[in-house]
């Protein structure tokens, strides 16, 4: 018996399985539901902050003193719309959990207006202020502002005078392009904008005119899989210019195409962590955001006041709204009154196949 569970629990290794002794304690129970690109072009980066957020939850479950047991249970999105409404519905639905954490802007786009509908908690990872609908949904990772402001940072300590900014029609492009575009203009760095759609697969002509042009960087903000199409026509032309990405480069699962170029963006997850939470050979670039996610959502409900077996969602939100300043592994961290946590960007280089920490 103990044998045909353990091969049930391998074969749903896309849900959480619980173990016979989870909660010896019987303590009262907060369901928290994840979704994660778990296959496909992200399904690196999808399954390392899969497993960053199951480290902040195995160590929670730990604590002995903790007053409730953490129970996580993870779908595989595959960063489609469609999976990502279906698995939503049915976190809410079916599984009835307290917590949703949304991977990507995609995904809290979706998930944020059915959590405000239904008052469940939704912890979003991305760019996208539409996210922020309620005092139900939450985001944690860097802001736009704070992407920018370290953009500007890095182009001056280069000595930038001139940008060409290439932006993929994808995402948050516009809504990170248009602030950026008034800093530049206020730090004197001329700029030209060029534009791709999701699908080209020919950057011959562009990456041309880039080489021609009198820019001295390329700061660019693109996805996979075109990024790496993009960056491979770099090489195929030898474009010698500073070559920086908007937090895109991390997405990637060749970096050693990327060498000596730089991402200016997220926080990168440090080697002792990657190691602790089994994350070697997988590429853990924003696993640190889900871990911290995993602490401040198990801080909330430890904390929160409650006259029920858990705390409510309406507790939880005057909870986390009420502290404003948090700490985790990315640093340090402060809530604002829409629900957006904000933290400092950084800058890193690959080098020898790694994003290390970027220092002029």
């Amino acid at each position: 018996m103990k044998k045909l569970f353990a091969i049930l629990c391998m074969a749903l290794s896309l849900v959480a399985c619980d173990k016979v002794n989870d909660n010896p304690q019987n303590k009262p129970v907060v369901k928290i539901g994840a979704s994660f690109p778990l296959s496909g072009n992200m399904a690196s980066i999808g399954n390392a902050a899969h497993r960053a957020l199951v480290a902040a939850i195995d160590d929670a479950n730990a604590n002995k003193q903790n007053k409730y047991f953490y129970k996580l249970t993870v779908e595989n999105d595959q960063m489609e719309p469609k999976v990502i409404n279906t698995v939503a519905n049915k976190f809410i639905y079916q599984d009835k959990v307290d917590v949703i954490i949304s991977f990507f802007s995609g995904a809290g786009r979706i998930v944020a207006p059915m959590a405000a509908k239904n008052g469940t908690i939704n912890f979003s990872f991305g760019y996208d202020d539409v996210v922020l609908q309620s005092k139900y949904n939450f985001q944690n990772f860097l802001t736009g502002e704070s992407e920018n402001n370290a953009a500007i940072d890095f182009l001056q300590s280069m000595s930038v005078k001139n940008v060409d900014l290439v932006y993929q029609n994808i995402g948050a492009a516009d809504q990170l392009l248009k602030p950026l575009i008034a800093k530049l203009q206020n730090a004197g760095i001329k700029y030209d904008i060029h534009r791709f759609n999701k699908g080209e697969t020919d950057f011959k002509v562009l990456v041309s005119k880039l080489k021609d042009s009198k820019s001295d960087a390329l700061f660019i903000y693109a996805f996979e899989p075109e990024s790496d199409i993009l960056t491979r026509e770099f090489r195929t032309q030898n474009l010698n210019k500073i070559i920086a990405y908007s937090d895109g480069l991390p997405m990637t699962n060749d970096y050693a195409l990327y060498d000596g170029y730089y991402n200016v963006g997220s926080f990168v997850t440090p080697d002792n962590l990657k190691q602790k939470w089994g994350l070697d050979g997988q590429n853990a670039a924003y696993s640190a955001y889900l871990y911290d996610t995993g602490r401040i959502i198990v801080d909330a409900y430890e904390n929160a006041e409650s006259t029920d077996a858990i705390p409510t969602a309406d507790a939880i939100s005057e909870y986390l709204l009420s502290r404003e300043d948090y700490s985790g592994v990315v640093g340090k961290y402060k809530l604002d009154k829409r629900g957006q946590f904000h933290s400092a960007g950084q800058t890193t280089v690959v080098q020898d196949g790694k994003l290390v920490p970027y220092t002029k």
